[in-house]
């Protein structure tokens, strides 16, 4: 079915700053951990709205993004119409981007667990929780003279998550849910506003290198 959504985008890691898998497609330890999480500001799919929905995403891949075998644990903020239309995007029954790749990596999933999620939209000082299962608090990078915030973006011309985003850090970072467990503070996050639709699309063999 066709779909399409606008929202805030949320994404931190346990890489180094910037994260080595938007160069060269592999994490700075030798495993990814992250998470994606969005905040639907606009978005539909086959006449249901979407505005307001919200998603996290949590995975451990055991390698690189691309080398597949990750763990996912998924939450959903919605209402039963969003909660079932977000589903079928997020595995890909609705193909697009950026989850027809990303959920091609997947080979467990946790969930999806239809909790509330609580997000504090402040750029890259945003805080997302998700009761005592998931919390992020963002943090931005400071001038180490003046201590005036210091904006630093990673753009991704072909990029299928995003195309610009801004970076900064993580103070907490950490997620407990069936399995799904770890805690990264003081590491890479982003922060961007993203526009995903059943229309973007990209083969699988694609994405190496592009995370």
């Amino acid at each position: 079915m066709a779909w399409h959504l606008k929202a805030k985008y949320y994404e931190a890691c346990n890489c180094d700053f910037g994260c080595p898998c938007n160069m060269n497609g592999f994490p700075t330890y030798g495993k990814c951990e992250g998470t994606l999480a969005f905040d639907i500001r606009e978005g539909q799919r086959e006449g249901v709205d979407l505005t307001g929905a919200k998603v996290v995403g949590s995975v451990k891949w055991p390698g690189a993004i691309h080398e597949g075998n990750g763990k996912l644990a998924v939450f959903i903020d919605g209402n039963q119409q969003q909660q079932e239309a977000l589903v079928a995007i997020l595995t890909a029954q609705d193909p697009g981007l950026p989850w027809e790749i990303l959920a091609a990596t997947i080979s467990d999933i946790s969930g999806p667990f239809f909790e509330k999620i609580d997000i504090q939209d402040k750029g890259t000082d945003s805080q997302l929780r998700v009761g005592d299962k998931f919390e992020l608090k963002m943090q931005t990078f400071t001038n180490p003279v003046t201590g005036a915030p210091h904006e630093v973006h990673t753009v991704l011309p072909d990029g299928f998550i995003f195309t610009d985003a801004r970076i900064c850090t993580t103070s907490v970072h950490k997620v407990n849910a069936d399995g799904v467990t770890f805690d990264h503070p003081g590491k890479n996050a982003y922060y961007s506003e993203v526009e995903w639709s059943s229309e973007n699309r990209m083969a699988p063999g694609e994405a190496a290198g592009r995370f």
